[in-house]
């Protein structure tokens, strides 16, 4: 063997090294995006229903002045429907000590947080209405919306989004960033009075 034959050997050799790296590459960073593609369409669903039991609590909290309308009863009758779908989101917990095996497979065990402080809220909105009781539907709301919070973790989407794209999609920007501008004047509504 020749040593012209060696080299070339050694360049099909390296070629191939850097052919099978390059497809390695490739191949780690597509799973790393299809795997982000199921976690985006669950979490996209996620939030389409989170979307839905927020717009019903409100009504409710703030719409429905009126227990008797046919609105108020329609969106408490939605909620219960939105409670049951939160099932597939958040299923009972099994503490395999046997609490309600005697019950339907989706109701065995006990019910996730997530879904009590809903319960709580359907409860809350079946009684008469009080300043206290709308004050606390409004704090079982902010809980709620805390646990999504916490699964979709956002601040975690938008580093991942960034490793794909190469994009950052929010500004990290407060109410103090804006006092400077000529306009800061505006947002003091956001505060109550």
């Amino acid at each position: 063997m020749d040593i012209s034959s060696i080299m070339f050997a050694n360049i099909i050799a390296g070629l191939s090294l850097l052919l099978s790296i390059s497809l390695g590459i490739f191949y780690l960073r597509d799973r790393r995006h299809d795997r982000y593609q199921v976690e985006n369409e669950y979490t996209n669903n996620l939030l389409k229903w989170h979307a839905e039991v927020v717009l019903t609590l409100i009504r409710l909290r703030n719409l429905g002045k009126s227990k008797n309308s046919s609105q108020y009863s329609e969106d408490l009758a939605n909620l219960s429907a939105l409670i049951e779908q939160g099932r597939f989101f958040f299923p009972n917990i099994d503490r395999l000590d046997g609490f309600g095996n005697e019950k339907p497979p989706a109701y065995r065990g006990y019910r996730n947080l997530a879904l009590d402080f809903l319960v709580a809220s359907y409860n809350i909105f079946s009684e008469p209405r009080t300043t206290i009781s709308i004050k606390k539907a409004e704090v079982l709301q902010r809980h709620f919306t805390s646990l999504v919070f916490e699964i979709v973790r956002p601040k975690h989407r938008l580093e991942t989004i960034r490793s794909l794209t190469d994009r950052y999609f929010v500004q990290e920007k407060s109410f103090e960033d804006f006092l400077e501008h000529h306009d800061g004047s505006v947002i003091e509504y956001i505060w109550r009075r």
